[in-house]
């Protein structure tokens, strides 16, 4: 077809112009006949332990004392060094640099880089920016947001290919976020089974 869809199946798709290739092998095979190698599947996520852990240094505003499981005594407290040791083995592996010493220095700076931090890092797994989105109260501004993706409609003339790449909302994918939406609603039979639970703000 001359457009920039290439002739494709309407369902193959992405409405973005953007595939994923996170989480695919190399053998793999969409072909009839063809199959899928068998993967592995996270149980834990050693960067995600590293960025929460980080997150939670970062927000520490005192020293606390207490014991490990082991009962020794310890002093938590707000740990530039160990904030470091818990970004900079992401960031390497990915072959970028360390955050610079002001944006550990500065708790809100580092805050928002590592919010983009977990965004990059954790895409596309186990609902993890679903969540951070709701428990750092930010859904109501990035889940309004329009889905963004490149001009899937050009035509196949070599003078439009590069209008390919230019940022173009997907109006297909409407998106909506309202404050209710951080609670999930009851369903209408528990709340009939318990007539002392109360409905959600909301809903």
């Amino acid at each position: 077809q001359p457009d920039g869809k290439q002739g494709l199946n309407e369902d193959n798709i992405p409405l973005s112009g953007i595939g994923c290739y996170k989480f695919t092998n190399d053998e793999d095979s969409w072909a009839t006949g063809g199959t899928c190698m068998k993967r592995t599947e996270n149980t834990i996520r050693y960067a995600e332990v590293l960025l929460i852990y980080a997150e939670a240094m970062n927000e520490l505003t005192k020293s606390y004392e207490m014991k490990t499981y082991n009962g020794q005594e310890v002093t938590i407290s707000r740990n530039i060094a160990a904030m470091h040791d818990c970004i900079k083995p992401i960031r390497v592996r990915a072959g970028l640099p360390d955050y610079s010493d002001a944006v550990y220095n500065n708790r809100d700076d580092f805050r928002t880089f590592l919010k983009h931090e977990r965004q990059i890092e954790l895409f596309g797994e186990d609902a993890f920016r679903y969540y951070d989105l709701r428990r750092w109260k930010d859904a109501e501004i990035e889940e309004n947001q329009p889905f963004m993706g490149c001009n899937i409609n050009i035509t196949n003339e070599t003078s439009h290919k590069q209008s390919f790449y230019k940022k173009t909302a997907i109006t297909q994918v409407p998106k909506v976020f309202i404050r209710k939406m951080y609670l999930w609603p009851f369903p209408t039979t528990e709340m009939k089974r318990n007539v002392n639970l109360t409905q959600n703000p909301g809903w």
